[in-house]
């Protein structure tokens, strides 16, 4: 903690906490921005933060569906071991337990703010529980299925349910990324000292309806589905609802230039999964996972790997691409290590300011762990360029290994050629992996006892 105090007093920042602005998008794919390879859709803002600051390649989501990514965003946890291990009518438990970054930081003098979709429940209507959690601000929905429609008809303002005129799911007045934005923007003004801005847009995931003027011809809603708004051209939607976002930030930016904290503001990007199959969209409309398989609900890496960029001009002075390996679970000790507040024990995250700064003594990853209990059970462990994937649990569950340096869209099957690397790649899951009260999975649970 000493070496980071000498540190903040070279950048000026000892004794004013950076503050720190989490967004993260719904669904957005690892090849969705420009600087992520995207030829189609154009985020020219994005593209700007990351050319001055660190772009990382090699980032991963908590999980491959909402909740339990979220969940171990919030607590440090990976899908082994965090209380939410997929969607569901289940929330992150009362302190002392779920210890949030939210808390921790809050602890400290920062003044907290959760904006968008919900990172700490899945689909419950309990807006009582986020300031619970840690947050001083509200203001949006908490059930995983009001954020699938762009123009919902009420939100969350603290624990006030407040409607919203003209808005009728599928079409209204209020769209919901932009009262969300509004918001934010409000928050920064409104703060004074350090604070953290969790802004969880619900976009681009389905319902795939960009903002009213935005897509070319106005291709309009056809018909509904299910949760969705089904609509002419989604490609052309779902494009409009990305470069829709890359305009959110720059008001973000404006907005910290305002308040003239611009420059001690950590700025940090990323998604909270790979690209969906919803709402007609399909990612290879618009090569939504780049050079990588599978998108939303794979572990391979297209379900799991996400882009991640860090914009920080007081702090990152040297701009660079980082093949860094991290995760989710890595914010909450990197925000703690920012903020001067010690890392709770018996978590999974390792800091990444060491690489955010420059300095040296990044530490590593063993391992990374996922498990996924939708589609008969799937579970992946990541150690260095080694990816080992099962799929089907519930049944055969039979691995398959690759090697993401040589093969990083995970084409050739190694699991036949390295039977001693599988078996203790399979050993170190079953290991890690702690079982669930709420998420129980005879499969995995199985496996772990052996």
């Amino acid at each position: 903690m000493r070496a980071i105090l000498f540190l903040l007093i070279g950048m000026g920042l000892a004794g004013a906490k950076p503050n720190i602005v989490f967004v993260i998008a719904d669904d957005l794919g690892y090849g969705d921005l420009g600087c992520y390879g995207q030829q189609t859709i154009q985020t020219p803002v994005l593209d700007k933060l990351a050319a001055d600051g660190i772009r990382f390649t090699r980032h991963y989501s908590g999980s491959t569906v909402c909740a339990p990514a979220r969940s171990c965003l919030m607590t440090g946890l990976d899908t082994g071991r965090t209380w939410l291990r997929g969607n569901g009518g289940q929330e992150l438990r009362p302190d002392p337990q779920d210890l949030t970054v939210a808390t921790l930081l809050k602890r400290v003098g920062y003044r907290t703010a959760m904006i968008g979709k919900s990172c700490v429940s899945g689909n419950t209507q309990n807006p009582q529980r986020v300031l619970d959690k840690g947050f001083d601000v509200f203001f949006g929905t908490t059930s995983h299925k009001d954020g699938h429609h762009r123009y919902p008809k009420f939100i969350y303002d603290q624990v006030m349910r407040m409607a919203l005129e003209g808005n009728e799911l599928h079409h209204g007045k209020s769209y919901d990324a932009d009262l969300y934005t509004e918001r934010a923007e409000r928050f920064i003004r409104e703060t004074d000292g350090p604070f953290f801005l969790l802004l969880s847009y619900p976009i681009p995931h389905a319902s795939v309806l960009g903002p009213e003027g935005s897509v070319p011809g106005g291709a309009g809603m056809t018909h509904e589905k299910g949760n969705y708004t089904m609509v002419k051209n989604p490609e052309l939607h779902y494009r409009a609802m990305v470069e829709a976002l890359d305009g959110y930030i720059a008001r973000l930016l404006a907005a910290l230039e305002e308040k003239g904290v611009a420059r001690d503001t950590l700025i940090l990007f990323t998604s909270d999964n790979g690209p969906h199959f919803e709402g007609g969209y399909r990612p290879e409309m618009l090569a939504s996972n780049g050079p990588l398989r599978g998108g939303k609900r794979d572990l391979h890496e297209g379900g799991i790997r996400v882009p991640l960029i860090a914009h920080w001009p007081a702090g990152i002075n040297k701009p660079a691409t980082s093949g860094h390996i991290g995760a989710f679970w890595d914010f909450l000790p990197t925000a703690c290590e920012l903020a001067g507040v010690p890392v709770p024990e018996g978590i999974q995250g390792i800091s990444y300011l060491p690489t955010l700064t420059g300095r040296s003594g990044q530490k590593t990853h063993d391992f990374l762990y996922w498990e996924f209990h939708e589609q008969n059970t799937r579970r992946a462990l990541l150690q260095g360029d080694w990816k080992l994937v099962q799929y089907d649990m519930n049944h055969s569950g039979k691995p398959m290994l690759y090697h993401l340096g040589r093969d990083p869209g995970e084409t050739a099957d190694l699991a036949a050629k390295e039977p001693e690397r599988v078996a203790g790649m399979v050993e170190t899951m079953n290991r890690h992996r702690q079982p669930s009260p709420i998420f129980p999975n005879p499969a995995l649970d199985r496996a772990s006892r052996q």
